[in-house]
């Protein structure tokens, strides 16, 4: 349970430890799992204490991450075999529909997140 900014801060980064090499997840699904905040609450806290844990594999809704990111970030995804997509406007992003990873989100009753990928 989530009862001040310590627990959560400790919920997030438990969950992003979950998540297996390869595979992403969405500020925004860690956010309903936890049921408490929103994507940019969990995004704050993986700015501010995110370097201890695989920050990588959790990205923007559209399989994205900020871009100050993407160089250090598609190392790891290549080194972890994570599938990724070029953009049209230059960059990647994370095929979604192959490297989302949704087990604790269907294990708390939600449904998986819709994803962008077509």
């Amino acid at each position: 349970m989530v009862h001040d900014h310590d627990d959560y801060v400790e919920a997030v980064l438990a969950l992003v430890e979950q998540v297996p090499p390869g595979r992403v997840t969405t500020y925004g699904a860690i956010a309903d799992v936890l049921g408490v905040g929103g994507p940019r609450q969990v995004g704050a806290v993986m700015r501010t204490h995110g370097a201890a844990v695989p920050w990588w594999r959790v990205v923007r809704a559209d399989g994205t991450l900020p871009p100050s990111h993407d160089e250090e970030a598609v190392g790891a995804y290549r080194f972890e075999g994570t599938p990724l997509l070029v953009r049209p406007s230059g960059g990647f992003r994370i095929d979604l529909r192959q490297a989302g990873w949704w087990d604790w989100v269907s294990g708390a009753g939600l449904p998986a997140p819709t994803s962008v990928d077509s």
